[in-house]
């Protein structure tokens, strides 16, 4: 069994709903990779009993937060250090990926913003840009999460795809919206499939 400790805080969000449609398509079964959330980065801590148990127990436990930037305390290498820190001093174990692609600075959205139909869809996102650019410095610029959930809402879609929208199910799996064969996933993918289990090692 593996489990997979995420930062959001629920399984109604674009970033829950996207790992497990990931971790189903690499062909692992969500019984025996169980997604878990944190609710924060700094909660790490309060899961660390946790972690602890499941890795007496033989289970494997990997985390897979933010990296995010510097302008919010944040930066690849910052968050690696200090969510090692708290394992290292806590004796817990546990693997460690940091959104985007576990090398830059980032979030999961701009991993989303990667795997975007670009070519597909080039008209709605240079209005987009178009949008922006009338903004100037006189208004509030939507952020990269705003950016991202237009993206997906401007497609034509059902009314009841359209209201589940705001569970995160943002339809990961349909490649007229995303590419999940980017080569920007890669690292991702290699990490889960060096982690997740085929079957539950407590059987």
């Amino acid at each position: 069994m593996t489990y997979i400790l995420l930062e959001t805080g629920k399984s109604t969000t674009s970033e829950a709903v996207f790992m497990k449609t990931l971790i189903e398509s690499l062909g692992y079964d969500l019984s025996f990779n169980k997604i878990e959330f944190v609710n924060g980065y700094k909660n790490l801590e309060h899961v660390i009993p946790t972690i602890k148990a499941r890795c007496a127990e033989g289970e494997e436990v990997i985390i897979i937060f933010d990296a995010d930037s510097p302008n919010n305390h944040g930066g690849y290498e910052a968050r690696k250090k200090e969510i090692e820190e708290v394992l290292r001093k806590n004796n817990a174990l546990a693997e460690l990926f940091l959104f985007p692609n576990n090398k830059d600075d980032g979030d999961f959205e701009t991993l989303l913003e990667h795997l975007i139909q670009k070519t597909k869809h080039s008209k709605m996102l240079d209005c987009y840009s178009d949008y922006e650019a009338c903004l100037g410095g006189e208004y509030v610029h939507p952020n990269l999460k705003g950016k991202i959930f237009t993206y997906i809402s401007a497609m034509k879609m059902s009314n009841s795809k359209r209201k589940r929208l705001g569970n995160g199910e943002w339809m990961f799996d349909n490649t007229e919206y995303w590419d999940l064969e980017s080569d920007y996933l890669i690292p991702l993918k290699d990490f889960l499939r060096e982690h997740c289990s085929k079957e539950d090692s407590r059987t």
